[in-house]
């Protein structure tokens, strides 16, 4: 089989997503039946871990690159999968429908229930309309949970019969507990000793930080909560920083962020447990991570948490501040019960793995190119005309670039040779004036450089904006 697996977000920080797609192509790339797999990267970036052996990277600068890959009949693959939602131009709700099968994976649907993680109302109907044409697009839906096929329908409106499971797992770095003392000493400059809980994630109001919050208010006042994650929650009355005011809890919560794989490692060993509150999850690495190192949770039972945690945590009901309390202070005894529950999620854990989901993924490019093949798709077929028209804008797009490079690098070399000129101009003018005893040129008003102008700083909604003139000028008889 040729796989194009589209990963245009590795180019950015190593975190949970990109995490994700290294291990399963790590492991696509072992399966016998793949004969070539090509992912999409940005030309001239580097992912933060290399890509395996086996992986052609295939190098774009833009949606149109891809068209062209799709519409060539030498580079077109048997499956086109699209990782993740690119939502950057609608030129890539075509990409699905340009190649021969394809397969679009669905990791939640978070963003399209909450428009108020969005700058206004229209920013939030543009990203949830896209989402909504792109999972019809396609041959098959990849999904890391039922929860998630329930979002499918419920969120997006789209069809879960056409969605394949494909569980994730815990990345390979963490089988490999810290020795103690490293533990200590990294928790120690991190500022961490004793008993303290850790939490993981920005501070999303469906991560649930408050819920936290309040439990930690109940416990003894030598607990400390380590929040391993970022603040950027500011809507007034509702931010991290006011909850902990006014729980009076300002010396027992420390956010940390700028993290290594190491330092988390650590943070999850030295810690008395983990705790997971939130409400909504599409799958939910953290808590496998922490089972695999032999470290308590309790999280949530909301969503995919308890599919995925089974009885490998301790859980609680969503947003219930005093049972959350009570399971952690459990933890904080270290009684037999806890060991027990440490031993269920080790066993918990080790029912994951990336061969597996490997495994699945594959599978489910084989229902996608049968289901292309024998006309049992749900997706529209692109017309050919539509195709060609397509791949004649990308190839002329391409052309116009580089003539709009070109003249650039001319205007460019022309500036460069009016000044030259300028500046030989001005050292004869000079070298006159001294001569007759006069003002030197440099020292004179009108030869002072002018000050530099003034950019406006950049504004998406002002380009959305002329983006929207644009579009209503063409439409305009």
């Amino acid at each position: 089989m040729d796989i194009l697996f589209d990963a245009r977000m590795l180019n950015r920080p190593l975190s949970g997503l990109e995490r994700v797609q290294l291990n399963v192509l790590r492991e696509l790339s072992n399966l016998p039946q793949v004969k070539r797999l090509r992912v999409i990267v940005i030309r001239h970036t580097n992912p933060a871990k290399p890509l395996p052996e086996r992986v052609e990277r295939c190098e774009v600068w833009t949606t149109e690159d891809i068209v062209k890959v799709l519409t060539d009949p030498a580079q077109r693959p048997d499956v086109y999968h699209m990782s993740w939602f690119p939502d950057t131009t609608p030129r890539d709700l075509f990409l699905p429908l340009l190649a021969p099968a394809s397969v679009v994976e669905v990791h939640d649907a978070i963003l399209n229930r909450h428009p108020e993680y969005f700058p206004d109302q229209e920013h939030w109907r543009w990203y949830n309309g896209y989402i909504q044409r792109l999972i019809r697009n396609c041959d098959r839906l990849l999904v890391h949970s039922e929860s998630v096929k329930g979002e499918i329908e419920r969120d997006l409106h789209g069809d879960p019969s056409i969605a394949d499971v494909a569980p994730l797992a815990v990345d390979p770095d963490f089988h490999a507990p810290l020795p103690a003392d490293e533990v200590q000493r990294r928790c120690r400059r991190i500022g961490f000793e004793g008993d303290f809980l850790l939490a993981v994630g920005k501070d999303y109001p469906h991560k649930d930080h408050a819920t936290l919050l309040r439990a930690l208010a109940r416990l003894p006042k030598s607990v400390r909560l380590c929040i391993a994650g970022t603040k950027i929650w500011k809507n007034p009355g509702e931010t991290s920083d006011e909850i902990i005011a006014k729980l009076g809890l300002g010396d027992r919560v420390q956010w940390v962020q700028g993290l290594d794989d190491q330092d988390v490692k650590a943070l999850i060993q030295g810690c008395r447990a983990m705790a997971y509150p939130s409400l909504e999850e599409g799958f939910g690495i953290p808590p496998i991570e922490a089972m695999a190192l032999g470290t308590p949770v309790v999280a949530a039972a909301a969503m995919s948490i308890p599919e995925v945690c089974g009885d490998g945590a301790w859980l609680h009901r969503p947003g219930d501040e005093r049972q959350l309390a009570d399971l952690l202070q459990k933890c904080l005894r270290r009684g037999a019960d806890v060991q027990e529950l440490i031993a269920r999620g080790k066993a918990r854990e080790q029912t994951f793995s990336w061969r597996r989901t490997a495994e699945r993924t594959f599978a489910c490019y084989e229902r996608a190119i049968a289901s292309a093949r024998d006309g049992t798709s749900p997706r529209r077929p692109l017309d050919p005309t539509v195709a060609e028209s397509l791949a004649i804008a990308a190839r002329y797009k391409f052309n116009e670039l580089e003539r709009e490079l070109a003249a650039w690098q001319q205007r460019c070399l022309g500036a460069e040779t009016q000044l030259h000129e300028a500046r030989l101009h001005a050292g004869k003018l000079e070298a006159q004036l001294k001569e007759l005893g006069r003002t030197p040129v440099a020292s004179l008003p009108w030869a002072a450089p002018p000050p530099p102008p003034k950019r406006p700083r950049w504004s998406l909604k002002r380009r959305l904006q002329k983006i929207r003139d644009g579009l209503r000028r063409r439409q305009e008889p």
